[in-house]
């Protein structure tokens, strides 16, 4: 993407953000408030499904917007000493399983640190994860593991999907490249720009058994 779509995704970025956003809070306030009227605990376990759906799917399209914005914008880490494995080991254990999923978490760094913006890489964590998930099918069991060279540092994410389509190799990190049903196409592209702004690289290799993402970093 060249400096000059850059710009008009921004702006588009912006002002469907500005325009999206109030709605969904008042879909969303609105949604309490019927809960709240109809005696909350107490409803009909129709009405209850109900307005479920409602607010998973505002904090959904909230999410999308948030990653819009946050791709169209630029990124300047909040970079600071700190080790690896807690961040990850972190990341991991707030992350979200869906029900028939297991994170098998090995961490082997060893303590060792590195200056980068912690708050970025678990994000960028997180979202190998939820794409490992998918390539599953959302079930089964993924490898998420950590180990320190001599002068990087390693986050692995591994999966046991059908492996990267051929096709869509030269695009996988591209912003709006998705095979889902659903989102956007941002959780690669984002994931490489968090790493890449705390000067690492995002790697893969992949077959018919499965995929491995690779989160490099700078060891300090």
């Amino acid at each position: 993407m060249d400096k000059g779509q850059q710009e008009i995704l921004r702006r588009a970025a912006s002002v469907i953000g500005h325009d999206l956003r109030n709605p969904l809070a008042v879909i969303n306030n609105s949604s309490y408030f019927v809960r709240a009227k109809l005696g909350g605990k107490g409803l009909d376990p129709k009405v209850e499904k109900h307005l479920k759906i409602i607010e998973s799917e505002v904090a959904r399209a909230d999410k999308l917007l948030a990653d819009m914005l946050t791709f169209s914008r630029p990124y300047e880490p909040a970079a600071e000493t700190m080790p690896l494995d807690s961040i990850v080991a972190a990341a991991v254990e707030g992350f979200s399983k869906p029900a028939g999923g297991k994170i098998d978490l090995r961490l082997g760094a060893k303590g060792a640190s590195s200056k980068f913006d912690g708050k970025a890489i678990a994000d960028a964590l997180a979202r190998l994860i939820d794409n490992a998930f998918a390539a599953q099918e959302e079930k089964g069991a993924i490898k998420v593991a950590t180990v320190a060279g001599k002068d990087v540092l390693v986050i692995s994410v591994s999966d046991s999907g059908p492996g990267v389509d051929p096709k869509i190799a030269g695009v996988l990190y591209e912003a709006f490249m998705t095979t889902k049903p659903k989102g956007m196409g941002l959780g690669l592209a984002l994931a490489r720009k968090y790493i890449e702004g705390n000067g690492g690289t995002v790697t893969y290799e992949t077959g018919p058994k499965g995929s491995t993402f690779k989160l490099t970093l700078p060891k300090a």
